[in-house]
């Protein structure tokens, strides 16, 4: 009787987002970022002082962050464990992409709506990771694509902080400022984003990926779903600038980011197809629970 009950409990919280608190943040996430891109394209200045280049990839961004807004409506009541994957890696683009907003350009009048953004789908984001119960991910039998996952992850990370550091590092020892620049000289948020939790959880997960830990697994479709995510969101930008003015300036991570988006694209299926994961418990019902 025990263990019948102590399964029922398992599977009726075996979905986090599939309770009414769940569905709940899911709509807030949403109509937030509806609200946030609705401004960002149709206001009269929303993206004061900045150049006119980064105006039109943020409204190219305002966009792709919509489709994210529906993609996070049509998966909240969904329990699959794959799916949950895929909110997760939703979820980290929003956080990232508001963060950046937040923090990285002029205020303007969506500012607490970006906070509102960024806490709950950070948040919620959190609490879909730590609850994850590795003893339900086994590992996938392709060790070829584990490993080589892992090691793509590992040296996306370095390739990426080296960028960052060559900028950065002259400055240190008294160069000229780095380009770009945020919001009144202050550091561009994408280098403290990356360098101080992306690079550095990327990395963990591909280290994590290579010694054949079996929670990375699932790890790794999140950060490869954020990857595709941001990046075409990023492409998004540049197709814009092109058949809006005929040109755009792309910085020295152009090349390997789109590199890395298709790449990523091809092996988000795969991990999806290759993960198999135990549905019925697949995330612990609370926060510290075994």
């Amino acid at each position: 009787m025990a263990t019948a009950l102590n399964t029922s409990t398992v599977r009726r919280f075996s979905g986090p987002y599939h309770s009414s608190w769940g569905v709940w943040t899911t709509v807030v996430v949403a109509v937030g970022i509806l609200t946030a891109s609705a401004y960002g394209l149709f206001a009269a200045a929303p993206y004061r002082d900045l150049p006119h280049e980064t105006i039109v990839a943020a409204k190219a961004q305002d966009v792709c962050s919509i489709l994210v807004a529906l993609l996070l409506v049509l998966v909240a009541g969904r329990t699959s464990a794959k799916v949950h994957l895929v909110r997760l890696g939703l979820l980290a683009y929003v956080a990232y992409s508001y963060a950046i907003y937040l923090t990285g350009i002029p205020m303007n009048r969506m500012f607490l709506v970006y906070v509102v953004l960024v806490s709950i789908s950070g948040a919620t984001f959190l609490d879909g990771v730590l609850r994850l119960r590795p003893a339900a991910w086994p590992r996938i039998d392709s060790r070829r694509l584990e490993r080589g996952t892992g090691w793509m992850l590992v040296i996306v990370a370095v390739l990426f902080a080296g960028l960052w550091l060559t900028a950065l590092l002259p400055f240190a020892f008294g160069g000229s400022m780095p380009s770009p620049e945020g919001p009144g000289g202050v550091a561009y948020p994408v280098f403290i984003l990356d360098l101080v939790v992306v690079l550095p959880c990327i990395a963990g997960v591909g280290v994590m990926l290579v010694s054949g830990r079996p929670i990375a697994g699932p790890l790794a479709a999140v950060a490869l779903i954020k990857i595709v995510t941001l990046f075409a969101a990023l492409w998004a930008g540049v197709a814009v600038g092109l058949v809006e003015d005929g040109q755009v300036t792309l910085g020295p991570d152009a090349g390997p980011s789109l590199v890395l988006l298709l790449v990523s694209v091809a092996l988000v299926y795969r991990w999806l197809r290759a993960l198999s994961p135990l549905e019925g418990s697949y995330v612990r019902p609370k926060l510290w629970v075994s």
